[in-house]
Protein backbone atom coordinates (compact mmCIF):
# COMPACT_ATOMS: atom_id res chain seq x y z
CA UNK A 1 0.00 0.00 0.00
CA UNK A 2 1.34 3.42 -0.97
CA UNK A 3 1.49 6.12 1.74
CA UNK A 4 0.58 9.79 1.67
CA UNK A 5 2.63 12.09 3.87
CA UNK A 6 0.12 14.91 4.40
CA UNK A 7 -3.63 15.19 4.73
CA UNK A 8 -5.77 16.04 1.72
CA UNK A 9 -8.85 18.20 1.45
CA UNK A 10 -10.96 15.22 0.34
CA UNK A 11 -10.52 11.48 0.70
CA UNK A 12 -12.24 9.38 -1.98
CA UNK A 13 -12.90 5.80 -0.86
CA UNK A 14 -13.76 3.26 -3.58
CA UNK A 15 -14.31 -0.45 -2.86
CA UNK A 16 -13.74 -2.41 -6.06
CA UNK A 17 -14.65 -5.95 -7.07
CA UNK A 18 -14.40 -7.45 -10.56
CA UNK A 19 -14.74 -4.05 -12.21
CA UNK A 20 -12.14 -4.29 -14.98
CA UNK A 21 -14.75 -3.20 -17.52
CA UNK A 22 -15.61 0.04 -15.70
CA UNK A 23 -12.91 1.04 -13.22
CA UNK A 24 -10.64 2.88 -15.68
CA UNK A 25 -13.36 5.38 -16.61
CA UNK A 26 -14.37 5.76 -12.97
CA UNK A 27 -10.82 6.47 -11.82
CA UNK A 28 -10.17 8.81 -14.74
CA UNK A 29 -13.18 10.90 -13.71
CA UNK A 30 -11.75 11.16 -10.17
CA UNK A 31 -8.10 11.76 -10.98
CA UNK A 32 -9.01 14.53 -13.45
CA UNK A 33 -11.03 16.47 -10.88
CA UNK A 34 -10.53 20.24 -10.81
CA UNK A 35 -9.88 19.82 -7.08
CA UNK A 36 -6.43 18.25 -7.14
CA UNK A 37 -5.71 18.08 -3.40
CA UNK A 38 -7.33 14.69 -2.88
CA UNK A 39 -6.34 11.18 -1.86
CA UNK A 40 -7.97 8.21 -3.56
CA UNK A 41 -8.20 5.10 -1.38
CA UNK A 42 -9.04 2.03 -3.47
CA UNK A 43 -9.80 -1.29 -1.82
CA UNK A 44 -9.66 -4.20 -4.25
CA UNK A 45 -11.97 -6.78 -2.69
CA UNK A 46 -10.24 -9.87 -4.00
CA UNK A 47 -11.18 -9.37 -7.65
CA UNK A 48 -11.00 -12.41 -9.93
CA UNK A 49 -10.55 -10.45 -13.18
CA UNK A 50 -7.87 -7.93 -14.26
CA UNK A 51 -9.09 -5.21 -11.89
CA UNK A 52 -6.04 -5.35 -9.62
CA UNK A 53 -3.60 -5.02 -12.54
CA UNK A 54 -5.42 -1.94 -13.77
CA UNK A 55 -5.42 -0.44 -10.26
CA UNK A 56 -1.70 -1.09 -9.86
CA UNK A 57 -1.04 0.67 -13.15
CA UNK A 58 -3.03 3.71 -12.03
CA UNK A 59 -1.29 3.75 -8.63
CA UNK A 60 2.14 3.60 -10.24
CA UNK A 61 1.39 6.80 -12.15
CA UNK A 62 -0.42 8.87 -9.52
CA UNK A 63 0.91 9.30 -5.97
CA UNK A 64 -2.51 10.34 -4.71
CA UNK A 65 -3.73 6.74 -4.96
CA UNK A 66 -3.53 4.45 -1.93
CA UNK A 67 -4.22 0.88 -2.98
CA UNK A 68 -5.31 -1.88 -0.61
CA UNK A 69 -5.75 -5.50 -1.67
CA UNK A 70 -8.00 -7.80 0.35
CA UNK A 71 -6.77 -11.39 0.54
CA UNK A 72 -10.39 -12.53 0.57
CA UNK A 73 -13.72 -11.01 -0.43
CA UNK A 74 -15.16 -9.14 2.58
CA UNK A 75 -17.81 -6.96 0.87
CA UNK A 76 -18.24 -3.27 0.14
CA UNK A 77 -19.30 -2.31 3.68
CA UNK A 78 -16.24 -3.74 5.41
CA UNK A 79 -13.99 -2.39 2.63
CA UNK A 80 -15.39 1.11 3.09
CA UNK A 81 -14.64 0.85 6.80
CA UNK A 82 -11.02 0.02 5.95
CA UNK A 83 -10.85 3.14 3.80
CA UNK A 84 -12.42 5.28 6.51
CA UNK A 85 -9.86 4.00 9.03
CA UNK A 86 -6.82 5.15 7.04
CA UNK A 87 -8.30 8.28 5.42
CA UNK A 88 -6.71 11.64 6.23
CA UNK A 89 -8.89 14.10 4.30
CA UNK A 90 -10.84 16.89 5.92
CA UNK A 91 -13.87 15.54 4.04
CA UNK A 92 -14.59 12.07 2.70
CA UNK A 93 -16.82 10.58 0.01
CA UNK A 94 -17.61 6.91 -0.65
CA UNK A 95 -18.05 6.02 -4.32
CA UNK A 96 -18.92 2.80 -6.15
CA UNK A 97 -16.54 1.36 -8.72
CA UNK A 98 -18.87 2.27 -11.61
CA UNK A 99 -19.76 5.85 -10.63
CA UNK A 100 -18.75 8.71 -12.93
CA UNK A 101 -18.08 12.06 -11.31
CA UNK A 102 -18.45 15.45 -12.97
CA UNK A 103 -15.05 17.11 -13.37
CA UNK A 104 -15.98 19.77 -10.79
CA UNK A 105 -17.86 17.53 -8.37
CA UNK A 106 -15.35 17.47 -5.51
CA UNK A 107 -14.47 21.15 -5.82
CA UNK A 108 -18.11 22.27 -5.91
CA UNK A 109 -19.04 20.07 -2.94
CA UNK A 110 -15.92 20.87 -0.91
CA UNK A 111 -16.24 24.62 -1.50
CA UNK A 112 -19.90 24.49 -0.46
CA UNK A 113 -19.09 22.47 2.65
CA UNK A 114 -16.16 24.71 3.65
CA UNK A 115 -18.19 27.88 3.11
CA UNK A 116 -21.02 26.69 5.35
CA UNK A 117 -18.89 24.55 7.70
CA UNK A 118 -21.28 21.69 6.93
CA UNK A 119 -20.90 18.15 8.25
CA UNK A 120 -22.48 16.76 5.08
CA UNK A 121 -23.31 18.14 1.63
CA UNK A 122 -25.75 16.35 -0.67
CA UNK A 123 -25.79 16.93 -4.44
CA UNK A 124 -28.12 15.81 -7.22
CA UNK A 125 -27.35 12.80 -9.40
CA UNK A 126 -28.39 11.03 -12.57
CA UNK A 127 -28.39 7.42 -13.74
CA UNK A 128 -26.32 5.92 -16.55
CA UNK A 129 -27.78 2.79 -18.11
CA UNK A 130 -24.79 0.65 -19.04
CA UNK A 131 -26.85 -1.33 -21.55
CA UNK A 132 -28.36 1.59 -23.48
CA UNK A 133 -25.68 4.18 -22.58
CA UNK A 134 -28.44 6.68 -21.81
CA UNK A 135 -28.63 9.19 -18.96
CA UNK A 136 -31.73 9.98 -16.91
CA UNK A 137 -32.22 12.46 -14.05
CA UNK A 138 -33.04 11.14 -10.58
CA UNK A 139 -35.05 13.99 -9.02
CA UNK A 140 -36.49 11.68 -6.36
CA UNK A 141 -33.04 11.19 -4.80
CA UNK A 142 -33.56 14.48 -2.95
CA UNK A 143 -37.06 15.54 -1.87
CA UNK A 144 -36.58 19.31 -1.80
CA UNK A 145 -40.20 19.76 -0.69
CA UNK A 146 -39.30 18.08 2.61
CA UNK A 147 -36.20 20.23 3.28
CA UNK A 148 -36.05 23.59 5.09
CA UNK A 149 -35.71 26.53 2.71
CA UNK A 150 -32.26 27.55 3.94
CA UNK A 151 -28.64 26.87 3.00
CA UNK A 152 -27.62 25.12 6.24
CA UNK A 153 -30.01 23.10 8.36
CA UNK A 154 -30.25 20.43 11.01
CA UNK A 155 -31.87 17.01 10.71
CA UNK A 156 -34.34 18.20 13.36
CA UNK A 157 -35.60 20.80 10.90
CA UNK A 158 -36.79 18.06 8.52
CA UNK A 159 -39.98 17.76 10.49
CA UNK A 160 -41.94 15.31 8.33
CA UNK A 161 -41.17 12.04 6.53
CA UNK A 162 -37.43 12.23 7.22
CA UNK A 163 -36.54 8.90 5.56
CA UNK A 164 -38.08 9.97 2.26
CA UNK A 165 -36.03 13.20 2.13
CA UNK A 166 -32.98 11.39 0.69
CA UNK A 167 -31.93 8.02 -0.72
CA UNK A 168 -29.59 6.35 1.75
CA UNK A 169 -26.65 5.65 -0.52
CA UNK A 170 -23.34 7.46 0.12
CA UNK A 171 -22.05 8.46 -3.32
CA UNK A 172 -23.96 11.76 -3.61
CA UNK A 173 -22.85 12.91 -0.16
CA UNK A 174 -19.62 14.54 1.03
CA UNK A 175 -19.06 13.95 4.77
CA UNK A 176 -16.81 15.77 7.22
CA UNK A 177 -14.54 12.93 8.29
CA UNK A 178 -14.16 14.00 11.91
CA UNK A 179 -17.94 14.21 12.26
CA UNK A 180 -18.14 10.53 11.26
CA UNK A 181 -15.40 9.58 13.71
CA UNK A 182 -17.20 11.46 16.50
CA UNK A 183 -20.30 9.30 15.99
CA UNK A 184 -18.39 6.03 15.87
CA UNK A 185 -20.63 4.88 13.01
CA UNK A 186 -19.47 2.31 10.46
CA UNK A 187 -20.91 0.60 7.41
CA UNK A 188 -22.63 -2.69 8.12
CA UNK A 189 -20.85 -5.87 7.11
CA UNK A 190 -23.63 -6.96 4.74
CA UNK A 191 -23.52 -8.27 1.17
CA UNK A 192 -26.09 -5.66 0.04
CA UNK A 193 -27.87 -2.69 1.66
CA UNK A 194 -24.72 -2.09 3.72
CA UNK A 195 -25.00 1.70 3.38
CA UNK A 196 -28.58 2.30 4.58
CA UNK A 197 -27.82 2.19 8.30
CA UNK A 198 -24.58 4.19 8.16
CA UNK A 199 -25.85 7.04 5.99
CA UNK A 200 -29.30 7.44 7.57
CA UNK A 201 -27.96 7.17 11.14
CA UNK A 202 -25.32 9.83 10.45
CA UNK A 203 -27.88 12.12 8.84
CA UNK A 204 -30.23 11.69 11.81
CA UNK A 205 -27.53 13.00 14.13
CA UNK A 206 -26.07 15.83 12.09
CA UNK A 207 -26.83 19.43 12.95
CA UNK A 208 -25.16 20.93 9.90
CA UNK A 209 -26.27 19.61 6.51
CA UNK A 210 -26.51 21.41 3.17
CA UNK A 211 -27.98 20.68 -0.24
CA UNK A 212 -26.19 21.61 -3.49
CA UNK A 213 -28.76 21.71 -6.27
CA UNK A 214 -26.46 20.51 -9.06
CA UNK A 215 -26.18 17.15 -10.88
CA UNK A 216 -22.57 16.19 -10.15
CA UNK A 217 -22.42 12.40 -10.40
CA UNK A 218 -23.73 9.65 -12.68
CA UNK A 219 -24.59 6.32 -11.06
CA UNK A 220 -24.52 3.20 -13.21
CA UNK A 221 -27.53 0.91 -13.48
CA UNK A 222 -28.16 -2.38 -15.33
CA UNK A 223 -24.61 -3.58 -14.75
CA UNK A 224 -24.26 -7.29 -15.41
CA UNK A 225 -23.22 -9.20 -12.29
CA UNK A 226 -24.00 -6.31 -9.93
CA UNK A 227 -24.82 -7.36 -6.38
CA UNK A 228 -27.89 -5.14 -6.46
CA UNK A 229 -29.46 -7.35 -9.14
CA UNK A 230 -28.62 -10.62 -7.35
CA UNK A 231 -30.34 -9.82 -4.04
CA UNK A 232 -31.99 -13.23 -3.89
CA UNK A 233 -28.65 -14.40 -2.45
CA UNK A 234 -28.83 -11.81 0.35
CA UNK A 235 -32.57 -11.16 0.78
CA UNK A 236 -32.21 -10.71 4.54
CA UNK A 237 -29.84 -7.71 4.25
CA UNK A 238 -32.68 -5.21 3.85
CA UNK A 239 -34.22 -6.43 7.11
CA UNK A 240 -30.84 -6.48 8.86
CA UNK A 241 -30.36 -2.84 7.93
CA UNK A 242 -33.85 -1.83 9.08
CA UNK A 243 -33.45 -3.65 12.41
CA UNK A 244 -30.13 -1.92 13.05
CA UNK A 245 -31.62 1.46 12.17
CA UNK A 246 -34.64 0.91 14.44
CA UNK A 247 -32.36 -0.07 17.36
CA UNK A 248 -30.24 3.03 16.73
CA UNK A 249 -33.28 5.32 16.70
CA UNK A 250 -34.48 3.74 19.93
CA UNK A 251 -31.05 4.03 21.58
CA UNK A 252 -30.89 7.76 20.74
CA UNK A 253 -34.40 8.27 22.18
CA UNK A 254 -35.66 9.41 18.79
CA UNK A 255 -38.70 7.14 18.49
CA UNK A 256 -41.11 9.86 19.68
CA UNK A 257 -39.98 12.18 16.85
CA UNK A 258 -38.91 9.67 14.18
CA UNK A 259 -40.90 6.52 14.89
CA UNK A 260 -43.74 7.40 12.55
CA UNK A 261 -41.30 8.37 9.80
CA UNK A 262 -39.50 5.05 10.25
CA UNK A 263 -42.72 2.98 10.15
CA UNK A 264 -43.84 4.53 6.86
CA UNK A 265 -40.38 4.10 5.36
CA UNK A 266 -40.07 0.48 6.51
CA UNK A 267 -43.35 -0.47 4.79
CA UNK A 268 -42.47 1.12 1.43
CA UNK A 269 -38.83 -0.04 1.55
CA UNK A 270 -39.76 -3.67 2.22
CA UNK A 271 -42.48 -3.67 -0.42
CA UNK A 272 -39.98 -2.34 -2.95
CA UNK A 273 -37.62 -5.17 -2.02
CA UNK A 274 -40.41 -7.73 -2.38
CA UNK A 275 -41.46 -6.33 -5.75
CA UNK A 276 -37.93 -6.51 -7.13
CA UNK A 277 -36.77 -9.89 -5.88
CA UNK A 278 -37.30 -13.25 -7.55
CA UNK A 279 -36.98 -16.93 -6.92
CA UNK A 280 -37.32 -18.86 -3.65
CA UNK A 281 -36.01 -15.85 -1.71
CA UNK A 282 -39.38 -14.14 -2.17
CA UNK A 283 -41.19 -16.40 0.32
CA UNK A 284 -38.43 -16.03 2.89
CA UNK A 285 -38.35 -12.24 2.56
CA UNK A 286 -42.15 -12.01 2.62
CA UNK A 287 -42.46 -14.01 5.84
CA UNK A 288 -39.65 -12.13 7.57
CA UNK A 289 -41.00 -8.75 6.39
CA UNK A 290 -44.47 -9.56 7.72
CA UNK A 291 -43.02 -10.46 11.11
CA UNK A 292 -40.94 -7.30 11.27
CA UNK A 293 -43.78 -4.97 10.22
CA UNK A 294 -46.16 -6.68 12.68
CA UNK A 295 -43.62 -6.10 15.47
CA UNK A 296 -43.80 -2.35 14.86
CA UNK A 297 -47.49 -2.40 15.85
CA UNK A 298 -48.32 0.46 13.47
CA UNK A 299 -51.63 2.25 13.99
CA UNK A 300 -53.61 2.93 10.80
CA UNK A 301 -53.63 6.65 11.60
CA UNK A 302 -49.83 6.69 11.32
CA UNK A 303 -49.74 6.22 7.55
CA UNK A 304 -48.91 9.29 5.49
CA UNK A 305 -51.07 8.29 2.51
CA UNK A 306 -53.39 5.58 1.19
CA UNK A 307 -50.61 4.01 -0.88
CA UNK A 308 -48.57 3.17 2.24
CA UNK A 309 -51.70 2.07 4.06
CA UNK A 310 -52.53 -0.35 1.22
CA UNK A 311 -48.95 -1.64 1.16
CA UNK A 312 -49.14 -2.32 4.89
CA UNK A 313 -52.39 -4.25 4.39
CA UNK A 314 -50.83 -6.42 1.69
CA UNK A 315 -47.84 -7.22 3.91
CA UNK A 316 -49.92 -8.07 6.97
CA UNK A 317 -53.09 -9.62 5.55
CA UNK A 318 -52.20 -11.41 2.30
CA UNK A 319 -50.50 -14.73 1.80
CA UNK A 320 -47.37 -14.81 -0.37
CA UNK A 321 -49.43 -16.19 -3.26
CA UNK A 322 -52.14 -13.54 -2.82
CA UNK A 323 -49.44 -10.87 -2.68
CA UNK A 324 -47.97 -12.05 -5.99
CA UNK A 325 -51.41 -12.08 -7.63
CA UNK A 326 -51.99 -8.59 -6.24
CA UNK A 327 -48.62 -7.49 -7.64
CA UNK A 328 -49.53 -8.96 -11.03
CA UNK A 329 -52.88 -7.10 -11.03
CA UNK A 330 -51.15 -3.86 -10.07
CA UNK A 331 -48.55 -4.27 -12.81
CA UNK A 332 -51.25 -5.01 -15.39
CA UNK A 333 -53.27 -2.03 -14.20
CA UNK A 334 -50.21 0.20 -14.39
CA UNK A 335 -49.47 -1.19 -17.86
CA UNK A 336 -53.04 -0.51 -18.97
CA UNK A 337 -52.87 2.99 -17.54
CA UNK A 338 -49.54 3.43 -19.25
CA UNK A 339 -51.03 2.32 -22.58
CA UNK A 340 -53.93 4.74 -22.15
CA UNK A 341 -51.49 7.46 -21.26
CA UNK A 342 -49.45 6.54 -24.32
CA UNK A 343 -52.52 6.82 -26.55
CA UNK A 344 -53.38 10.18 -25.06
CA UNK A 345 -49.79 11.25 -25.46
CA UNK A 346 -49.75 10.15 -29.09
CA UNK A 347 -53.00 12.06 -29.75
CA UNK A 348 -51.52 15.09 -28.04
CA UNK A 349 -48.34 14.76 -30.11
CA UNK A 350 -50.41 14.53 -33.32
CA UNK A 351 -52.32 17.66 -32.33
CA UNK A 352 -49.11 19.43 -31.47
CA UNK A 353 -47.66 18.34 -34.82
CA UNK A 354 -50.53 20.10 -36.59
CA UNK A 355 -49.99 23.20 -34.53
CA UNK A 356 -46.28 22.99 -35.22
CA UNK A 357 -46.89 22.61 -38.97
CA UNK A 358 -49.12 25.70 -38.95
CA UNK A 359 -46.47 27.59 -37.01
CA UNK A 360 -43.82 26.48 -39.49
CA UNK A 361 -45.94 27.77 -42.38
CA UNK A 362 -46.34 31.08 -40.57
CA UNK A 363 -42.60 31.17 -40.01
CA UNK A 364 -41.99 30.49 -43.72
CA UNK A 365 -44.31 33.38 -44.63
CA UNK A 366 -42.55 35.63 -42.16
CA UNK A 367 -39.19 34.59 -43.57
CA UNK A 368 -40.38 35.45 -47.12
CA UNK A 369 -41.66 38.81 -45.90
CA UNK A 370 -38.41 39.46 -44.08
CA UNK A 371 -36.45 38.54 -47.24
CA UNK A 372 -38.51 41.01 -49.31
CA UNK A 373 -38.03 43.74 -46.77
CA UNK A 374 -34.35 42.97 -46.58
CA UNK A 375 -34.09 43.24 -50.36
CA UNK A 376 -35.87 46.60 -50.27
CA UNK A 377 -33.63 47.78 -47.46
CA UNK A 378 -30.58 46.71 -49.49
CA UNK A 379 -31.82 48.79 -52.43
CA UNK A 380 -32.47 51.76 -50.15
CA UNK A 381 -29.03 51.38 -48.68
CA UNK A 382 -27.49 51.38 -52.13
CA UNK A 383 -29.59 54.45 -53.13
CA UNK A 384 -28.58 56.17 -49.93
CA UNK A 385 -24.92 55.42 -50.62
CA UNK A 386 -25.30 56.88 -54.16
CA UNK A 387 -27.00 60.03 -52.81
CA UNK A 388 -24.34 60.42 -50.17
CA UNK A 389 -21.69 60.20 -52.88
CA UNK A 390 -23.53 62.80 -55.02
CA UNK A 391 -24.01 65.00 -52.01
CA UNK A 392 -20.33 64.79 -51.26
CA UNK A 393 -19.52 65.79 -54.85
CA UNK A 394 -21.95 68.76 -54.64
CA UNK A 395 -20.41 69.78 -51.36
CA UNK A 396 -16.97 69.69 -52.90
CA UNK A 397 -18.21 71.76 -55.92
CA UNK A 398 -19.89 74.23 -53.59
CA UNK A 399 -16.73 74.56 -51.59
CA UNK A 400 -14.77 75.14 -54.77
CA UNK A 401 -17.20 77.89 -55.95
CA UNK A 402 -17.19 79.48 -52.52
CA UNK A 403 -13.42 79.61 -52.59
CA UNK A 404 -13.50 81.20 -56.06
CA UNK A 405 -16.08 83.79 -54.93
CA UNK A 406 -13.99 84.63 -51.90
CA UNK A 407 -10.98 85.11 -54.13
CA UNK A 408 -12.93 87.38 -56.49
CA UNK A 409 -14.21 89.44 -53.59
CA UNK A 410 -10.71 89.83 -52.31
CA UNK A 411 -9.49 90.98 -55.73
CA UNK A 412 -12.37 93.43 -56.05
CA UNK A 413 -11.68 94.83 -52.63
CA UNK A 414 -8.05 95.24 -53.49
CA UNK A 415 -8.97 97.03 -56.73
CA UNK A 416 -11.31 99.47 -55.00
CA UNK A 417 -8.74 100.39 -52.50
CA UNK A 418 -5.97 100.93 -55.01
CA UNK A 419 -4.50 104.51 -55.63
CA UNK A 420 -5.04 104.46 -59.38
CA UNK A 421 -8.67 103.86 -58.89
CA UNK A 422 -8.95 106.84 -56.61
CA UNK A 423 -7.00 109.18 -59.03
CA UNK A 424 -9.10 108.39 -62.05
CA UNK A 425 -12.35 108.61 -60.23
CA UNK A 426 -13.19 112.26 -61.41
CA UNK A 427 -12.53 111.35 -65.03
CA UNK A 428 -14.80 108.34 -64.71
CA UNK A 429 -17.52 110.56 -63.29
CA UNK A 430 -17.25 113.08 -66.22
CA UNK A 431 -17.33 110.22 -68.69
CA UNK A 432 -20.37 108.77 -67.07
CA UNK A 433 -22.10 112.23 -67.13
CA UNK A 434 -21.38 112.83 -70.81
CA UNK A 435 -22.63 109.35 -71.62
CA UNK A 436 -25.96 110.02 -69.91
CA UNK A 437 -26.46 113.41 -71.74
CA UNK A 438 -25.82 111.88 -75.09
Amino acid sequence: MSERSSSALVSVVIPVHDAAEYISDTLSSILSQSLQDIEVIIIDDNSADDTLKLLQSFAANDSRIRLLNNSQNIGAGASRNMGLKIASGEYIIFLDDDDYADANMLKRMYDHAALLQADVVICRCQSLDLQTHSYAPMPWSVRVDLLPQKELFSSDEITHNFFDAFIWWPWDKLFRRQAILDTGLQFQDLRTTNDLFFVSAFMLLTKRMAFLDEILISHSINRSGSLSVTREKSWHCALDALRALYSFIDSKHLLPSRGRDFNNYAVTFLEWNLNTISGPAFDSLFTASREFIASLDIDESDFYDDFIKAAHYRLIRLTPEEYLFSLKDRVLHELESSNLSTEKLQASIASQDQVLKAREEEIDELRASVAQKKERIDRLVQRNAYLETEYQKQQEQLTKLQNELNNAAQRYSALISSLSWKVTRPLRLIKALITRKM
